[in-house]
């Protein structure tokens, strides 16, 4: 292997390294997030929002395919 790889390849390492403990560090806070265990709802669009959908697409029939 050439010089070059052994550096990219320690630097890579390295980062995965860090990102590892940082993620050892905070695995409270993160796991929760993941899980969505937190009961924040971040994607409320896809759910439970139908009738705001339906709503907007009633104002605008020219969205809808045909």
């Amino acid at each position: 292997m050439s010089t070059v790889t052994v550096v990219v390849m320690g630097i890579w390492n390295g980062f995965l390294l860090l990102v590892l403990g940082v993620l050892l560090k905070h695995r409270k806070r993160i796991l929760p997030w993941i899980t969505e265990l937190d009961r924040v709802d971040r994607d409320g669009w896809d759910r439970g929002d139908d009738d705001k959908w339906t709503a907007f697409l009633a104002d605008h029939p020219e969205l809808i395919e045909r």
